[in-house]
């Protein structure tokens, strides 16, 4: 079994331990960074006036139950928008 290499200097480690921890520290960062491009993405297009549907409800802080279907649940939400900006007479 010459393909195995185990050397006696443990210190032989240290490069790839850096290495490993280097590429787990910057994946982190990258995931963040989509996360929060994609956040960006949903708040701009919620501004543009398109309803963003989530698989448990729109809102996540405002589960509703029962809204299985996306459809609906869109159609719920416009109708709510539309009845908050109704002008008041």
């Amino acid at each position: 079994m010459d393909f195995l290499y185990f050397p006696e200097d443990k210190s032989e480690y240290i490069p790839g331990i850096i290495s490993v921890v280097i590429i787990f520290i910057l994946s982190v960062l990258i995931v963040r960074l989509l996360i929060k491009a994609s956040r960006k993405q949903v708040k701009q297009l919620e501004e543009q006036g398109y309803p963003v549907v989530y698989r448990d409800g729109f809102d996540p802080d405002k589960q509703t139950e029962g809204d299985a279907d996306p459809q609906e649940t869109v159609r719920k939400v416009n109708e709510q928008k539309a009845a908050r900006n109704k002008p008041k007479a």
